[in-house]
């Protein structure tokens, strides 16, 4: 029997102050039912993640193994559904033939910089 393999796809994120960008993020039916991902929006700018920017993201862990899988999640409508659903997602482990339960352990909240004035200092003479 073949094993299962990841496979990925760009999406629509739609961010915490309302505008629509690209995210690469996994194709799997079980995450992509609940992560609120839509096909990508042409012409929006591409979403990369550092230090200071990340998007929004759900921390699902096995019960059995401790391994954990990060979930990007691409609205605030999907993420406030599972923080007040929580829930499991079936997940597709790369070399097992069958689907693994993990649970719900950890939202982690979208971070983006604020813009704002810099100091000026005087000059001296």
């Amino acid at each position: 029997m073949a094993a299962n393999q990841r496979n990925f796809q760009v999406f629509s994120y739609v961010d915490d102050g309302g505008t629509t960008w690209n995210k690469r993020g996994t194709l799997d039916a079980a995450i992509n039912a609940v992560d609120g991902s839509s096909a990508l929006t042409v012409g929006a700018p591409v979403w990369i993640n550092s230090k200071r920017k990340h998007t929004r993201e759900a921390v699902f862990t096995d019960p059995q193994t401790f391994r954990t899988i990060r979930v990007i999640i691409y609205t605030a409508a999907a993420f406030s559904t599972l923080a007040s659903s929580g829930g499991t997602v079936n997940v597709n482990v790369p070399g097992e033939t069958a689907a693994v339960a993990y649970s719900l352990t950890e939202l982690v909240p979208e971070r983006q910089p604020i813009g704002r004035a810099t100091r000026q200092l005087a000059d001296h003479t």
